[in-house]
């Protein structure tokens, strides 16, 4: 019962972003591929400690600053009905043979506190790992083209 009212408020809270994501993935997808880490990306996320997966998609917007931060929204489905979206600052920095990337936000105690992420970008291909109090899994998407 407590997993449920979990994933219910969790749904609650991240709905509301999925508008702005929708707008942002027709602009992203109007727009054509980027390269490095910028564009629409898609794909799926896993739980590695419930097995729980789903859709994942993310808009990467450009750097914002010098210490190469960019804008990344997701927006993930699980169950086949349920649905959100949420922003996220990532760090970028080239590497030798694309990029990595690492960032956090805060959530409620109740949908995980801390979640950390780090992951790379290698041509069209998007690995990414996340963490939190109560979950631990990875995102793998593709550039859309």
């Amino acid at each position: 019962m407590i997993r449920l009212f979990f994933f219910l408020c969790l749904t609650v809270l991240l709905s509301s972003c999925s508008h702005s994501f929708n707008r942002e993935w027709k602009s992203a997808l109007k727009a054509g591929p980027k390269t490095g880490v910028e564009g629409a990306w898609e794909g799926t996320w896993k739980s590695d400690v419930n097995g729980h997966n789903g859709r994942l998609r993310s808009v990467v917007g450009p750097v914002k600053n010098a210490e190469g931060d960019h804008s990344f929204h997701y927006h993930a489905t699980w169950a086949k009905i349920l649905s959100g979206a949420y922003r996220v600052d990532h760090r970028v920095q080239t590497a030798k043979d694309g990029a990595i990337f690492k960032g956090q936000h805060k959530l409620p105690g109740w949908a995980g506190g801390l979640y950390t992420y780090d992951g790379t970008v290698k041509g069209d291909d998007f690995e990414a790992r996340y963490e939190c109090d109560l979950d631990k899994g990875t995102f793998r998407m593709k550039r859309v083209k």
